[in-house]
């Protein structure tokens, strides 16, 4: 019960962050999601006790879905130049984010109904958000790369005015 409250604050605190303004260096895009695929990997390493269940192969599916939703939140990211290129999430990426917890909650749904304890395990929930934040980031990385560093102006936000 601890691990799931202290899970739904930090996915909370994870998703306001990404409405804010952040530094685009790509090193340092990579840093959280690969670390909450870490840990969320190292937790499932402790949640495996029972073994496999046929149901558990749908968590492919989901971090397919995850993966998903993190690629299209990076199409809709927005650029600025400000002490050097920043990046945040648009509004649109508000609407990504439910389905996003729409998949989750899903997860969670067929768990119960078909006995596929990984789909409801905590580590899953790390290693979801570290997937979908770590296809945002790629896509992020491949826009900037794509664009030399310079990001078109259909795509860029400056201080005031929004286009």
């Amino acid at each position: 019960m601890v691990d799931d409250v202290l899970i739904a604050v930090a996915a909370g605190i994870l998703i306001v962050r990404q409405f804010q303004w952040r530094s685009a260096e790509p090193w340092r895009m990579l840093v959280m999601p690969l670390a909450l695929i870490a840990v969320g990997l190292g937790w499932l390493g402790f949640e495996l006790d029972g073994g496999f269940q046929r149901a558990d192969w749908l968590l492919i599916g989901e971090l397919v879905l995850v993966a998903g939703t993190g690629a299209a939140m990076g199409c809709v990211t927005r650029f600025r130049q400000a002490d050097g290129l920043q990046y945040r999430l648009t509004g649109a990426g508000i609407a990504l984010w439910a389905v996003f917890l729409a998949v989750r909650v899903g997860s969670f749904a067929l768990a119960g109904v078909l006995g596929a304890h990984l789909l409801d395990a905590t580590g899953l929930i790390l290693v979801s958000f570290g997937v979908n934040r770590f296809a945002a980031s790629l896509v992020v990385r491949r826009r900037i790369a794509r664009c030399g560093g310079k990001i078109p102006a259909y795509a860029q936000e400056t201080a005031g005015t929004r286009r």
